[in-house]
């Protein structure tokens, strides 16, 4: 097992990758549904990868925080992304919250395979959560909106900037 982990967003599939490729694209926060044009392709890798040959929409070196070093399942269904930076004045209770309340939570829920945040070497946003599931139908039921928003979560938002969402549903390598 490692904690370094390659994660890179293309606007069009990755040549010959490796580790895991998925197809998705961004999530409306309204309907908690994927927005499917245009897709988007995840590219995740268990350890560090030379760069890629086109250049992606988004991309990261990682280190895996919590829960240390785990890789990614292959048994999941979906990946729903969540990427943000903190204040940093709020960053250490940022860090609290989310280690301590908001992945253990989402370990507990049913239909979450493994939830696991990382901390960017390169790339920004500065922190990325990665929800393997079942199924990222998961995403808009009533059991992960009120996790979603606990008192807690609800004052860290208010810290947060550059937040970004993607859902990925189709599983390519």
């Amino acid at each position: 097992m490692t904690n370094r982990f390659t994660l890179r967003i293309h606007d069009q599939p990755p040549p010959a990758a490796q580790g895991q490729v998925w197809k998705g694209g961004a999530t409306d926060l309204t309907t908690r549904r994927m927005i499917a044009d245009p897709p988007r392709w995840l590219h995740l890798a268990d350890e560090a990868l030379p760069p890629p040959e086109r250049r992606p929409v988004l991309g990261w070196d990682m280190e895996q925080i919590n829960p240390g070093s785990l890789n990614s399942p292959e048994t999941a269904g979906g990946v729903i992304l969540v990427s943000m930076t903190p204040d940093p004045e709020r960053e250490e209770e940022f860090n609290d919250w989310y280690n301590t309340e908001h992945i253990p939570f989402f370990n507990q829920l049913p239909g979450v395979i493994t939830a696991r945040r990382f901390r960017a070497m390169t790339g920004s946003p500065k922190y990325v959560a990665l929800y393997h599931v079942e199924t990222t139908d998961i995403y808009a039921t009533p059991e992960w909106t009120v996790i979603n928003e606990t008192p807690w979560i609800l004052r860290m938002r208010r810290f947060q900037r550059d937040r970004i969402y993607f859902m990925f549903n189709q599983r390519d390598a």
